[in-house]
This record gives C-alpha cells, structure tokens and sequence, in this order.
C-alpha cells in the first residue's frame, strides 16, 4: 500500500487520536486484540509488508518503491541482519510472503488500480537464502490472474486487488482485497512455475479489506488481517477462522478488532500468538508486535 499526500496523512494522524465517523458498514460486537511492542523495525524496512520465519530468523519486505530485496531481521532486536536480492525479478507492488518447508513465496499482486492482468509469484529455496547475505538469489517465477475480476471504476474503486496469501496443506491460498463490496474472494493455487488462470472458490463477508493472511496447521486455523475504511482514518481487525478438511469454516469465524491505531500491514503464527508489522507513519516508526494467544 503506498502513503498518501503528507498533509492528508496529517489529517489522517490528527482524526486517530481524536477518533472518526465510519463510512463502512456496522459490525458487530468483537473482542479487542491489545498488540504488545517488541521491537522497533530499521528504517530500511519503513514500509514492511509481508512476514515470514525460518531458521531464528523473520523475514520481510517492502512494497512497491523498493528494490526486489528481501530482509532478514532479528526478531529481538529488529535490526536489519541480511540483505537478498532476487535476481531477474521486479518489485513492481510487493505484498505478501507465504513459507512451506523448502520455499519463501513473495507475492508481487498489489493492484490499486484495479486494471492489472497478471499478478506474479518469486518463489526462493530456503537453502539459497541459508547461504548468507547476497546480491543475487535465484527464483522460480509463477503468475497468475483473477478470471472473474470485473472492470475497475479506478483507483480503490474495484474488487481487484490483492494483499494477502498463505500456505494451506499443498496450496497457496491467495485472498483478494474488495475496495468496493468490502468483502474477500478465495483462489488456490501451487506455485510450480505455470501461469493459472484462477476462479475463485468462495466470497466472505469479512467487513473491511484484506491485507495479510496466514495460517497455522496445528492450530488448523486461518489469521486474516485488515482494516476498515472511515472518513479519515481505519481500524484494523483479525479474523480468526477455522480451517476443516481443506474448507473454511465461516460459521465459527470470529472477528477481533486490533490496538493500537497504525497501518497493520503482515501477520505471522506463531506457538503463543501472532506476529504482526506495522508500516511506519506519522503515527511513529514500523515495528513489530505481537497478540498472545492461547
């Protein structure tokens, strides 16, 4: 997601501090999810936007502006501690990270605009990032597109983009990001270097916009992050959905909504709870937090 103008991001600082009219539909009553502070993200990674773990290490990345670079930060401290880039790739909208046990898939899908055909997938070994810190990391390209998107009235006037993905058994679970119904769509997906034509395969009412996703196979449930729209400012929230024999169960989906105010933009499993990063803003710094829970 890019910034908007300074004096509107003023604006938008000024009415999260002293609250907004909703211009998104009412939802009901939900269990607040407190996000405690655990470190604050370098500068080098302002505008993080994906999030994954391996080897005692997180990773992340930034959105459209930036190189086609990966970062690998301590989880202690989150200082920047390795630096990737992909070789013969682009970051034209980089949006997402999702982790299987060999592969790191960055998702290049951000679609403001609502006009763009083909989303690509950069899928990178973990044994390749495992080498150290170097200027050119292999990976293996997939693309794909949304067959049923309808045309776009312009810029965040459309059902098309698309934020959030993650890994589900042998699938990537791809969730688009419904500026105008405020809704998800669900696409599956395996990254094996093809072009896919998707349909999507479900529609949830999940009151806002999408913007991350992940989900926990011991838990067998989904994390879905985002945020709803108001006059002048958003409010972020998580769904918590459980996963049954490959299918949401949406009856028994719970929607929580998230403290403090900030542009929440990648969630991450962990054993005790979520990880989360927030961008950077007038609001302060990026950083990273976390949600214990049971």
């Amino acid at each position: 997601m890019r910034y908007r103008p300074f004096a509107a991001r003023l604006l938008v600082a000024s009415v999260l501090l002293a609250g907004g009219c909703a211009s998104s539909p009412a939802t009901p009553p939900q269990e607040r999810l407190s996000v405690e502070r655990k470190a604050l993200l370098a500068e080098g990674v302002s505008e993080t936007s994906g999030l994954a773990a391996n080897a005692g290490r997180l990773w992340t990345h930034n959105d459209s502006g930036d190189q086609p670079r990966l970062y690998a930060i301590s989880p202690e401290s989150g200082e920047v501690i390795g630096k990737y880039r992909l070789q013969d790739t682009l970051n034209f909208d980089w949006e997402e990270l999702a982790q299987d046990r060999d592969y790191l898939h960055v998702f290049d899908c951000g679609n403001n605009m609502g006009r763009r055909e083909w989303m690509q997938i950069y899928s990178v070994r973990w044994t390749d990032l495992a080498r150290g810190a170097v200027d050119s990391v292999p990976s293996r390209l997939t693309e794909f597109r949304f067959v049923d998107a309808e045309p776009s009235a312009g810029a965040y006037e459309h059902n098309n983009d698309c934020e959030a993905a993650t890994v589900v058994g042998e699938e990537l679970w791809v969730f688009s990001k419904n500026w105008q119904d405020l809704q998800t769509r669900l696409y599956r997906l395996t990254a094996d270097g093809g072009r896919h034509d998707l349909a999507s395969e479900g529609r949830y009412p999940v009151g806002g916009l999408i913007t991350a996703a992940d989900y926990d196979p011991r838990r067998q449930q989904l994390a879905l992050l985002g945020y709803t729209r108001k006059r002048f400012s958003s409010s972020a929230f998580i769904w918590l959905v459980p996963v049954a024999q490959g299918e949401l169960d949406w009856s028994r989906a719970r929607r929580h909504s998230v403290s403090p105010a900030g542009q929440w933009e990648a969630v991450l499993w962990q054993p005790e709870g979520l990880l989360l990063t927030r961008e950077a803003s007038l609001l302060g710094q990026s950083w990273l937090g976390f949600i214990p829970l049971p």
